[in-house]
């Protein structure tokens, strides 16, 4: 068996359970990057939005 970590941004949307990662990510930074043209959002505070929250206007 094997395991592995990898760096994953959670939606902090209200009732949200969204996530998203990136094979290509080493860090969460890199995650929020590789992710903000997918409809990702960060907002002041370290707070994530999935596009779905975001749409909703949960900012």
């Amino acid at each position: 068996m094997s395991a592995d970590n990898f760096p994953a941004v959670n939606c902090d949307g209200p009732n949200c359970t969204n996530a998203t990662h990136s094979p290509a990510a080493r860090t969460v930074t890199d995650v929020r990057r590789i992710r903000r043209p997918d409809g990702w959002h960060q907002r002041p505070g370290g707070r994530d939005l999935c596009p779905d929250c975001w749409a909703a206007g949960h900012r």
